[in-house]
This record gives C-alpha cells, sequence and structure tokens, in this order.
C-alpha cells in the first residue's frame, strides 16, 4: 500500500522498529509544511507514533536540517523526537503522537455541534498559548532561534496530555542570520501569513511574534484569510484578548508587542485553568501555606475545565503532586473527584496505591479523610486490597486517642460501604472469610443462642445482687456497663449474635477489661 514511499519497495522504517497504520491512508500533504503525516505504531510495544515523511526533492535539504533540529531540541512544548532515517530521496522522523492542532479544534467543535468555542474551550485555548508563547520565548532566548512557519498546522496536540507543541521545524534558523528562509518560497501557501513589507525587512524574532498574532486569528476565525489586511479584523478573537492580538500585528516591526504582554492580557492571566496548571507545575516551590489555600478550592474549580483537560492533564499533574510535591491528603478531595470519570482498571492501577499509602500514613489528618471518603472509592478495592492493605489500619482507628477518628472509624464500620468486607456471611466457606468474620466470633463460636431468661441475668437488679459478691473494681467496671448491655438486647428470642450485635464489637476492642460475660450455650 505505502510502497510508493519506499524505494524500490524497501521500507526504511522497518528497520527501525515502525509500520504505517492503514487509516493513514486519509492523510494529505500538508500545504503549509514540507511533510507528509502518517499514523504509525511501534511494533514491539505497540505503542502509537507520528511519522514525519518528505520525498520531495525540492524539499529533501529542508527536512534533513529539521531532523537535526529535532534530535538536539529538547523542551516540554516541542515534538519529542524518538527517530529517524535520511537518505538522498526520502526523509523520515517519528515522534510521539500527536495531530496537528487545526484538526483538534476541528474535533472540538464537532464535539458540541457548533461552528464557536463555548467556555471550556477558551480556557483550553488560553492554557496552549501560553505553552506556545513559553517555547517560543525559550528558543528566542536560549537558543538565539526563531522558528519562522507558526500556524495550524506546524502545531501539535499531545494526545496523551493535551499539550500544544511546535513541531515542523525546517525553517528553524540563528536569528542572528542576515538571510531569511521565507516558507513562501517553498509554499505557496504560506504567502497570505507574510507580514508586510517594511523598509529594513523584519527581524526573525519580530517576524514569529507576527505569527503569533496571524495563529490567534486563524485560530478564532479559520484559515481564510488572503493576505496581511484580513487581519485588522478582529472576527471572532474574543474581547480580553483584542488588545495584545493588536499589538502582536503591527505593522511596524519595531512597534510589536513581546510575549510578556500577550501573557499578561486578562484572557490568560485571569484563566482559571492557566493559574491551576502553573500552580501544579510548580508545586515544589510553593510554601505549605499556598498549597493548602489551592487545594482546598480547587474541587470546584475543575468543575469549570473540560472533562478531557481534567483526565488528561490536571489528574496526572495531582499525582506529582503527592509523589514528590509534599502535598499529602490535601490532594484527596480532587483526586477523588476526578477518579469517578476513571475506569475500574484505571482507578484501581492509578488512585488505589495512593490510597493504600496514605493509609500507612501516621498522620491524623490523612486518616479522618480517607475515612471521611470511604463510599467515593470502597467499590474499586479487592478484597485482597482490604484485608492486606487497609483492614489492620482502619482498625486502629477504634482506638485512636483522638475522637474525631474513633467516630469517623465508627461510622465507616456502621457504613454499607464496607459490609461486602466487613458483614460477609461466611456461608461454611472458610476461604471466604475476611479479618472481621474472625474478630466478630471471638472466643464465643460462630453462632449465640441467647433467651429472655438467661438475657435478664445482666439487668440492673442482677447486676447489683452481684456486686455485693464481688470487689469494689468488678462492681464499677460491672455497673457502668449495665445500661449499654440492656439496651443492645436482641429482638428475637433466638439469633446469630453476628446478625444484631453490631455495637459488641466496638466494646471488644475499646473495653474488653469491664465488659460482663454472656450466657451463652453452644450447639
Amino acid at each position: 500500500m505505502w510502497g510508493s514511499f519506499f524505494s524500490g519497495g524497501k521500507d526504511p522504517l522497518k528497520e527501525l522498529g515502525y509500520e504505517i497504520l492503514p487509516d493513514s491512508q486519509q492523510t494529505t500533504n500538508n500545504p503549509r509544511s514540507i511533510w507528509t503525516i502518517l499514523n504509525g505504531k511501534k511494533k514491539i510495544t505497540g505503542d502509537l507514533v507520528t511519522i514525519f515523511s518528505c520525498q520531495n526533492d525540492a524539499h529533501i535539504q529542508l527536512a534533513k536540517g529539521a531532523l537535526k533540529r529535532m534530535k538536539t531540541l529538547r523542551h516540554p512544548n516541542i515534538l519529542i523526537y524518538l527517530d529517524g532515517v535520511e537518505t538522498d530521496k526520502y526523509v523520515y522522523v517519528v515522534t510521539e503522537k500527536a495531530v496537528p492542532l487545526e484538526t483538534y479544534l476541528n474535533e472540538l467543535k464537532s464535539n458540541i455541534n457548533e461552528t464557536n468555542f463555548n467556555n471550556e474551550h477558551l480556557l483550553e485555548i488560553a492554557w496552549g498559548l501560553q505553552q506556545i508563547c513559553r517555547v517560543l520565548t525559550f528558543l528566542h532566548d536560549d537558543c538565539k532561534l526563531s522558528h519562522g512557519n507558526i500556524n495550524t498546522n506546524t502545531i501539535f496536540v499531545d494526545t496523551k496530555s493535551c499539550d500544544w507543541k511546535l513541531g515542523c521545524l525546517e525553517f528553524v534558523q540563528s536569528i542572528n542570520e542576515n538571510q531569511i528562509h521565507l516558507p513562501s518560497k517553498y509554499l505557496p501557501a504560506c504567502q497570505r501569513y507574510e507580514p508586510p513589507s517594511k523598509k529594513g525587512g523584519d527581524s526573525q524574532k519580530a517576524r514569529d511574534i507576527w505569527f503569533i498574532g496571524t495563529l490567534i486569528w486563524e485560530i478564532f476565525n479559520g484559515n481564510g484569510a488572503t493576505s496581511a489586511t484580513s487581519y485588522r479584523q478582529l472576527g471572532s478573537i474574543p474581547r480580553p484578548l483584542s488588545a495584545a492580538y493588536g499589538d502582536l500585528i503591527n505593522p511596524n516591526p519595531s512597534l510589536r508587542s513581546s510575549f510578556d504582554k500577550l501573557l499578561e492580557s486578562p484572557f490568560i492571566q485571569n484563566n482559571s485553568l492557566v493559574e491551576c496548571l502553573l500552580f501544579l507545575e510548580e508545586i515544589q516551590l510553593k510554601d505549605p501555606g499556598e498549597k493548602q489555600t489551592f487545594f482546598t478550592s480547587l474541587p470546584d474549580k475543575v468543575d469549570q475545565f473540560p472533562s478531557h483537560i481534567n483526565e488528561r492533564k490536571v489528574l496526572p499533574l495531582l499525582f506529582n503532586a503527592y509523589e514528590f510535591g509534599s502535598s499529602g491528603s490535601a490532594v484527596l478531595p480532587t483526586l477523588f473527584k476526578l477518579g469517578k470519570r476513571l475506569s475500574d482498571s484505571d482507578y484501581k492501577k492509578r488512585i488505589v496505591p495512593i490510597i493504600t499509602k496514605l493509609f500507612a500514613s501516621t498522620d491524623r489528618m490523612t486518616r479522618f479523610r480517607l475515612l471521611q471518603q470511604l463510599d467515593i472509592y470502597v467499590e474499586h478495592l479487592t478484597p485482597a486490597v482490604v484485608n492486606d492493605d487497609i483492614f489492620s489500619h482502619i482498625c486502629s482507628g477504634f482506638t485512636d486517642q483522638e475522637p474525631a477518628i474513633r467516630e469517623a472509624t465508627v461510622k465507616d464500620r456502621q457504613s454499607s460501604a464496607l459490609a461486602s468486607y466487613f458483614n460477609k456471611t461466611n456461608n461454611n466457606d472458610e476461604e471466604d472469610k475476611t479479618p472481621w468474620d474472625d474478630m466478630k466470633s471471638n472466643d464465643w463460636g460462630d453462632t449465640l443462642e441467647t433467651e429472655d431468661d438467661k438475657w435478664e441475668d445482666f439487668s440492673a437488679a442482677s447486676l447489683s445482687s452481684q456486686a455485693a459478691k464481688t470487689t469494689t473494681t468488678t462492681q464499677s467496671s460491672s455497673v457502668s456497663n449495665s445500661s449499654l448491655w440492656v439496651q443492645d438486647k436482641p429482638s428475637s428470642t433466638s439469633q446469630k449474635k453476628n446478625d444484631w450485635d453490631s455495637d459488641a464489637f466496638f466494646d471488644d476492642v475499646l473495653t474488653t477489661a469491664t465488659k460482663p460475660k454472656l450466657k451463652t450455650s453452644r450447639h
């Protein structure tokens, strides 16, 4: 199928361990880039990748230069280079899986059957523009390079994290070079993005700033611009972005604003998603007070964010905040809220290990938060996890010196959430027994039969009679618990202890030394 790509029928990608997927037949040549973009995968692991192919003799040298740049440039917002191969006839570059920004934006609109973006999309676009400004600042200031061809076909969106990343580095060059490689010389479709000609010409940095302006126009108005004059009309560009946009496309290169002014615009500066993601990325630099304030308000904020951003971007950053940001249990409310959208297998793989680690923590606030929200995650806990990693820690809460911990532990014991584990009916199957079953049975046997005449032995009168024959210590202990045992009298004359005596276990743990003994008959 792809024999036309390979000289003499030889597949150069096969030697690299990659293959082109059949759905790549729908991919067309990019009129604003020298590359044909193909979908592929790594044969050994099955990981999806994006393959950039160039076989046009007029563009081979540009493609070789792009391959060299991809190998040497590393930044979170530049496509991750995986592999590549070049000859005099073709160049292939293999990167992480990504889709062109134009395709991604069209999919966002199609998902809501609208021609314009909704509020959630605007939050995401602001974050994307912030990322592109960040990587261009890196190129200009740290690498002394310019990109030279910024548009919705040379910016890509990482399918795993939804990050916006630069690709197509064929026109990247030093900002100190006098000769500028104009994309329009090789790609006629890029002519309409060129800035208006001025005496003395544009600097390469000024050209990149202009291209950010045209990128913004294209994001909100499509690619219908025919010349530089088309960009004078705002169209659907949001008002909070309009002032910064006007400075970016100033016809005079020396008067064009820097990326800092765009980042300070209300569209980005007052954006809750940008604020959230920047804070999580810099979590290790924040002090405990800032973290506490941030995580307290975060559960309400995530409701405003796009669901795919929450799952692919916010959730991984929360995992990172827990592992490396010393955030501890503060991440739990948001973590559990977003975890509801994960599949059961993903939840068990990504969130349950965090829960088990936190249960082993000696911090009481962590334990309290876990107990309070048990109903949220208990359905994802397997019996093995409960028995091996959680059960003993829950039991320790019965005797904790903090009343709030004891109360929360008792409530969780009585809730339906743990019924499947802690109130499990054995049905004479020892393999199905839980630790709770063994503790409930104690030394009384599996089945206890209590009758009215036997229960009366523990009335107040009976206890008083027994007290006269015992020491003062025994008398005090018995009387203090008499009302409790009378109150828990079963409603039927013959009943299994495990069915009705739900509070007796807590007395076993908390007041074993002071509890009177029941008369029992064993069968």
